[in-house]
């Protein structure tokens, strides 16, 4: 923090004295706007023009508590602000909504205040908006996309307070390390446009009713928020356009000059990579992110002259997470089930996953060996004990254990039986429209087989691969989560007895969300002990001591098995301003702060 608030100190005197001087022609901004931190730019924006994105498929909803989605989240997060906000190169933790706040000597109050700030539809934002989202959305157990796990603390909820129209109070039930961090991922929604559509806020709606508001049919006008743009047109499986939201005045830039510098943004929904990436060649996407497969041509191609840039940047983004390879322990077949929930088993896979082949031939050699999954790069909560419990590929250490297992080749026909004498086979689900789940999904079949198991893939478009994968609907899978620089952060994933701790489902009870410990191995309760101990603990050594803790059960348990972690892949436009790679490596870029030249 002290490090961001050398930055913001010299930017904020420079709009000091801009402010003074009567600054740029035409910027409006609020009496104390914040000023982004100049490590996002290479220079002052031109305002005006369009800034063209993609994703890979539609959104599901404009609801962002309302889906597990992640173009939904892309999307709204251009349109919502969250109280705190993490910094997108440095993650570090920034005034965002609240321009300040502070917390009690127990470490169980914190007092937040809000900045003076209007909703795209002109309405001001009070504290209501805050304890709105966060008792009838946020904690909300029927909204598909909620939060409560991270806001429960030792069984008991945080509860909000107004304190009046620009104070907000937290009530932690003890100190929480994670508190400030989670917040950066709560957006705030405008309590005037949705109490009614809220159960919590309205008694006469059934339970789930909140899911069903601001799904992709309604109104556009209708959707309101404190971000940069606001929604304006959509258009299915084409495009979401979204403009400058004209009540966007309380961040500007180093400068003193208004944010976004664009009038307009819009996301492309191209459903197949390789077109994506024929149209940014073509110069009709202005950023896109790219697989280890193109970058190589679209590299030879900048530099024999092509009017873009591309960039490979330190894969020091949680975001998304190293894919990994899972079994379902509650698959209906109660041979693979038993040999799904044998270590024995899940360690010969391991041992069958050449990892260096996939980062050669998948990745380019664009990739890293992965944590479980802390990154390498996130030294306040990295293990480095895993590199050395991680098995190495090594295919007769591999078939030795699966012989020792009884799984043996009795017919001579290459694939092993099971003790039935069934064949020794299963399904893999990956995506058809995530190049490397699909090269990796191959080559695992090809490994795999070499070792008499034979694989059936499976390959679905990615939306289809995580909706299998919740529901329990699945063999073995190959996915990956989006992930966050704090553990804590993803408890809803690692923690066992967790909604998306889905290779395990049966370790939460469906209808009541509560974890069923006599489920749980051992080691599933330690973890989820773990997890409660870290949430708490305010001491940032003690807090890597317990994360480190899981992250060695992860690596001999093997409830997933981490395969690589792909650097960070950009191409830009030359025509766009402000996305870069810094010294250090790291690719900075936002739309908030992108620019046409």
């Amino acid at each position: 923090m002290a490090r961001a608030a050398r930055r913001l100190g010299w930017a904020a005197l420079a709009v000091g004295v801009l402010l003074v001087l009567g600054g740029p022609a035409g910027a409006q901004t609020a009496a104390d706007p914040k000023v982004v931190d100049p490590i996002l730019f290479e220079a002052p924006g031109v305002p005006g023009g369009t800034l063209t994105l993609s994703v890979l498929s539609s959104p599901r909803s404009f609801n962002y508590y309302g889906v597990i989605d992640n173009v939904t989240y892309e999307i709204m997060g251009q349109v919502l602000s969250p109280l705190v906000e993490e910094n997108p190169v440095t993650f570090e933790l920034e005034p965002g909504l609240a321009s300040s706040w502070e917390v009690s000597e127990d470490g169980r109050t914190v007092t937040f205040h809000l900045r003076p700030v209007r909703w795209s539809d002109g309405e001001p934002f009070t504290a209501d908006d805050v304890v709105f989202t966060m008792e009838h959305v946020v904690l909300n157990p029927y909204a598909e996309g909620n939060e409560r796990a991270r806001y429960t603390i030792g069984g008991e909820l945080v509860r909000w307070e107004k304190v009046d129209d620009q104070t907000v109070r937290a009530i932690l039930p003890q100190p929480y390390g994670a508190f400030f961090r989670v917040l950066a991922h709560a957006l705030i929604l405008p309590e005037h446009r949705l109490a009614h559509l809220t159960e919590g806020a309205n008694p006469n709606l059934e339970p789930g009713s909140f899911n069903r508001a601001w799904t992709t049919d309604t109104p556009l006008d209708q959707i309101v928020g404190t971000g940069p743009f606001r929604l304006s047109r959509y258009d299915p499986d084409q495009r979401v356009v979204l403009t400058r939201n004209p009540y966007f005045d309380w961040k500007v830039d180093p400068w003193g000059n208004p944010l976004p510098y664009v009038d307009e943004l819009v996301y492309l929904i191209v459903q197949n990579p390789q077109v994506q990436l024929a149209q940014f060649q073509a110069g009709a996407i202005d950023v896109l992110t790219l697989n280890a497969a193109d970058f190589p041509g679209l590299k030879s191609q900048e530099v024999a002259g092509a009017p873009f840039r591309v960039f490979a940047g330190n894969p020091v983004t949680p975001t998304p997470s190293p894919p990994h390879w899972a079994f379902n322990w509650d698959v209906d077949d109660p041979e693979l089930r038993a040999l799904f929930r044998d270590q024995r088993f899940r360690a010969a896979m391991e041992h069958l996953l050449d990892r260096e082949r996939i980062i050669d031939q998948v990745y380019n050699t664009l990739a890293i060996l992965p944590g479980t999954p802390v990154l390498p790069s996130n030294r306040a909560f990295y293990n480095p004990e895993v590199a050395e419990i991680r098995r190495p590929y090594d295919p007769a250490r591999a078939q030795a254990i699966l012989d020792e297992l009884g799984l043996l080749d009795v017919d001579g026909d290459g694939i092993r039986e099971l003790p039935s004498g069934r064949d020794l086979e299963f399904t893999l689900t990956a995506s058809v429209t995530d190049q490397a789940m699909s090269d990796i999904a191959a080559l695992l079949r090809e490994e795999l087989l070499e070792a008499g198991i034979r694989v059936h893939l499976q390959l679905l478009a990615g939306n289809l691969v995580g909706d299998r994968a919740v529901a329990g609907e699945f063999q073995s899978i190959l996915h990956a989560f989006g992930n966050q620089p704090d553990p804590q952060l993803r408890k809803a994933i690692w923690q066992p007895g967790q909604p998306l701790y889905y290779w395990h489902g049966s370790t939460m009870d469906r209808t009541t969300q509560e974890p069923v410990f006599e489920a749980m191995v051992d080691w599933e309760r330690r973890v989820w002990e773990l997890f409660e101990l870290g949430q708490t603990a305010m001491d940032p050594a003690e807090r890597k001591a317990y994360y480190d803790e899981w992250q060695a059960i992860y690596a001999r348990e093997l409830p997933v098995i981490f395969i690589a972690k792909g650097m960070n892949l950009r191409a830009v436009q030359n025509s766009v301003g402000n996305y870069f790679q810094t010294e250090d490596g790291v690719l900075a870029g936002t739309p908030y702060t992108a620019y046409r030249k």
